[in-house]
């Protein structure tokens, strides 16, 4: 084997990336030693034994199977994905849809001769030989690598359809208004209420039709309460579903930053909910009910998202047990 192994590569780099495209933790000591193990970034597996030294940390989740085990021990035809689903509901805004919504124009920029584009960056304007480039940077991406979460996220509008100048009740959902919270609210849970089975179906499941995805809302500005009802209607979409099922499917975050006419929202208390705010000339009132108040590490007093970039660090999903007396998953405190 040694002959058509990674071994017959002389004088080449090694090859670390072995089993399943996973990095093999090797030589990593000034020795020349290491730890042999395989990173799958949730947890690391000693091929030397052919254990994991942790339990799977969605392991709530395979109530027939052990926690030790890898991709329900059927390696043949399955693998062990992280398994998330993010939500991002965006504010009021000038046209910008989904991901353009949530990315920083020029956030970065550098100057230097013209026509020499660095890598990353593209040219804003300039005079003579000299050129200033600029980059982009996205809240949304940066949010998916904080919750290891690579699956293609979901965007909503929690704005009503567009700008509309605070207070003018315009909206292009009739009946609503976009003005309010309430109005927002209902909003979110009649897109929910219309969405819920669909985002339910489509979560992951294992080979033995098990729900393997959490699912985590970060909204900004007027998509807060649009947030709310959009929660609340899940919530009553799963309640419908088998009790087995039930205690598969979590919303383990919902995170708002800045959200706008936040005295006028009232988080569930079965989510774990995060509120930032900057304290500027807009969105500064505290959320009722259950919310973890975050104090943003950022001196800005900003409301554009890209003013939290450095509150990112920050998010986390909770941790749940299951109570069969209630028979609902409650939140652990810390």
């Amino acid at each position: 084997m040694a002959g058509i192994a990674s071994k017959a590569l002389n004088n080449s780099t090694e090859n670390k990336f072995k089993y399943n495209g996973k990095e093999l933790q090797t030589k990593e000591f000034s020795d020349g030693s290491g730890l042999e193990w395989t990173d799958y970034g949730a947890r690391m597996y000693d091929q030397q034994i052919g254990k994991w030294h942790r339990t799977d940390g969605k392991a709530e989740l395979y109530f027939a199977t052990s926690p030790y085990v890898y991709a329900l021990n059927q390696p043949t035809n399955a693998i062990d994905p992280d398994g998330n689903l993010v939500i991002f509901i965006q504010g009021n805004h000038f046209g910008e849809t989904d991901h353009e919504y949530w990315t920083a124009k020029n956030y970065y920029t550098t100057t230097g001769p013209a026509g020499q584009t660095p890598a990353g960056y593209r040219p804003i304007n300039g005079r003579g030989t000299t050129m200033v480039y600029g980059k982009d940077r996205y809240f949304d991406n940066e949010v998916i690598d904080q919750l290891n979460d690579h699956h293609t996220p979901r965007y909503y509008d929690g704005s009503g359809g567009g700008w509309h100048p605070l207070g003018d009740g315009t909206t292009e959902y009739p009946g609503r208004q976009s003005a309010t919270a309430a109005g927002r609210d209902q909003m979110g849970y009649d897109k929910g209420k219309k969405d819920a089975a669909t985002i339910i179906a489509n979560l992951g499941r294992d080979p033995n039709n098990n729900i393997i995805e959490t699912i985590k809302i970060v909204t900004h500005s007027m998509g807060g309460a649009y947030g709310k009802g959009f929660v609340r209607a899940l919530r009553e979409y799963i309640a419908t579903l088998p009790a087995e099922q039930q205690q598969q499917i979590r919303i383990s975050l919902v995170a708002d930053f800045d959200p706008y006419e936040g005295s006028d929202m009232t988080a569930d208390g079965e989510t774990p909910t995060f509120q930032f705010i900057h304290n500027g000339l807009l969105a500064n009132q505290k959320e009722k009910g259950k919310v973890e108040q975050k104090p943003s590490k950022s001196s800005s007093n900003a409301h554009a998202i890209s003013s939290f970039f450095t509150d990112i660090s920050q998010l986390q999903e909770g941790t749940y047990k299951w109570n069969e007396q209630t028979r609902t998953w409650d939140l652990q405190p810390k």
